[in-house]
């Protein structure tokens, strides 16, 4: 159990200190389970389908601007969700953000399996398995380095500021010229987000309070999420060359 005046993580008693990243890490792994579900019923119920068609008529009315579009939703989508799980909302509010986060990604990657889908023949594990597992390997291996190197991350904030804004800038110019940017930009995309992971695990480890589980395990979940979206961007990109 929590004590009634939280703490700080980096500074509470032991036994609360891994109480809070059991949650934490349970909260994440749930979140990772409730996509893949999301993402599995999608695809065989025909909605994934539905989706698609959908974005395709998007596109064929709106050119270029049509992924656009849907990024814009998307993100407008993920700050409702953010401000739900803010620090300081009711447990019910946090929750129902993190759910909500949940599942605007399971939509966004609707269209990103199915070309994966298409690429591989129908054989969509050929890219997601080794892409999973490399995702998984650089999240332990950050993770790794921020509980046990005792090292102040909070440094790390700058230059993420400027890599989110430039990558920002980069992703809404290849949506309007309809540029596929290629293997080098989702390279670069993987080096900011483990960048990101870096500081947001700091944050979490030396800025949260033990009571914050549910907003450390949406911090980490979009953090982790998107590094996926990256990495089996990367493994299609070496597969096409």
């Amino acid at each position: 159990m929590y004590e009634s005046q939280p703490f700080i993580v980096s500074q509470a008693p032991a036994a609360d200190r891994a109480a809070f990243y059991r949650r934490t890490y349970a909260h994440v792994a749930g979140a990772f389970a409730a996509f893949g579900a999301l993402l599995y019923y999608f695809f065989v119920s025909g909605f994934a389908g539905v989706v698609m068609n959908g974005l395709a008529s998007l596109v064929n009315a709106t050119g270029s601007f049509g992924w656009l579009i849907v990024l814009l939703a998307f993100w407008g989508g993920t700050y409702v969700a953010q401000r739900l799980a803010t620090s300081g909302a009711s447990l019910a509010s946090q929750y129902a953000g993190l759910s909500l986060y949940v599942l605007l990604e399971a939509l966004i990657f609707i269209p990103l399996i199915a070309v994966v889908s298409y690429q591989t023949g129908g054989n969509p594990e050929e890219i997601l398995v080794p892409a999973c597992g490399v995702t998984g390997a650089l999240v332990f291996g950050l993770s790794v380095a921020v509980f046990f190197t005792g090292v102040d991350f909070s440094f790390l904030r700058v230059a993420i500021i400027i890599g989110s804004i430039a990558a920002l800038g980069a992703i809404i110019v290849f949506s309007i010229m309809g540029i596929n940017p290629g293997t080098w930009f989702s390279l670069a995309m993987i080096l900011l987000m483990a960048t990101v992971i870096l500081y947001q695990t700091w944050v979490i480890k030396d800025q949260c309070s033990t009571q914050d589980h549910v907003l450390a395990a949406f911090i980490l979940f979009s953090a982790f999420v998107t590094l996926l979206w990256y990495v089996i961007q990367f493994f299609m990109g070496r597969r096409n060359e």
